[in-house]
């Protein structure tokens, strides 16, 4: 039965995947740590993934990424990602570019005996879209948009001991470059709230996860709580050009996730992950919420 379940486990999570919201945020759920990776003789990997799910109003969006990571030296690891995202819905159907990550994760201590570590992660997001894009030439909301199109600094800390991962992040917009022009007044659909120049505002991440590595050869589980405090109300500017407070845009989500990992072999892994929310915002105008998500993602080293 153990060796059956890297076949069953993806086999499971896309059929109660309409269960899940995922993380849903703009990126810092994602951050990688690398002290406990292994691989001590592969300095680099590259990976491919894809989340697919359904978004506010009937959206269908896929999104796609590809990321690099180096191994700097024993404990500095660099990566990179650069996205995309497909949206399609009553409104339109739209492609685009997303967004560049780039961040240094830097092993602060570390002891071997006990399996303890600390890392400390600092880095951008750089949007290649200024979340403007539009459809007979008229404006889409966030939710078909392929970026945030702000600038954004993530920072990470996360402690390990033995199979227990506790980490804490910050997402921190540092510029308001949105140039969305989407107003609810204007639109066929009532499903969106206004966004014209959306303003987003920090969001603070906290995680608990246990490893489970002995299910099956080759084959991992870690299941963890996460929770995304959103720390204020985001703002949009009306047609008089003030600049006015979504109502119900902060707070607290909550989500159980689960991530399957199955090593090929040293130098190949695929991953598989799942989320359910517990606890939501009553509104993201950020055009991130998830009705269901189901993720994967492909990573070679060499």
């Amino acid at each position: 039965m153990k060796r059956l379940l890297p076949i069953l486990l993806p086999a499971l999570l896309f059929s109660i995947a309409g269960l899940s919201q995922g993380c849903s945020d703009a990126g810092f759920c994602s951050l990688k740590y690398h002290a406990t990776q292994g691989e001590k003789d592969l300095k680099n990997s590259l990976s491919i993934g894809n989340v697919s799910g359904g978004a506010d109003g009937n959206t269908f969006v896929n999104g796609t990424y590809i990321s690099y990571r180096r191994v700097l030296k024993k404990d500095l690891f660099w990566d990179t990602r650069i996205t995309a995202n497909y949206a399609s819905g009553s409104l339109a159907t739209n492609f685009n570019i997303g967004d560049l990550f780039t961040n240094i994760s830097l092993r602060l201590a570390g002891d071997s005996k006990k399996d303890r570590s600390v890392q400390l992660l600092g880095g951008l997001k750089i949007p290649l879209s200024a979340a403007n894009d539009k459809a007979g030439g008229k404006p889409l909301p966030m939710a078909y948009q392929s970026s945030l199109g702000t600038w954004d600094a993530l920072l990470g800390l996360q402690y390990k001991v033995k199979n227990w991962e506790f980490t804490n992040a910050w997402q921190i917009p540092l510029t308001m470059q949105n140039r969305n022009s989407f107003f609810k007044e204007y639109s066929l659909s009532s499903d969106f709230p206004s966004t014209n120049k959306f303003g987003r505002r920090p969001d603070l991440l906290l995680r608990a996860a246990y490893q489970l590595n002995k299910l099956a050869p080759n084959f991992s589980l870690r299941p963890n709580i996460l929770a995304i405090w959103h720390l204020g109300e985001d703002t949009y500017e009306d047609i008089s050009s003030k600049r006015q407070p979504i109502t119900g845009s902060s707070g607290l989500t909550l989500n159980a996730n689960i991530i399957g990992t199955y090593r090929i072999n040293a130098k190949n892994s695929i991953e598989l992950s799942l989320a359910t929310p517990f606890l939501v915002r009553d509104i993201r105008p950020d055009g991130l919420t998830r009705s269901y998500t189901a993720g994967i993602e492909y990573r070679v080293s060499f």
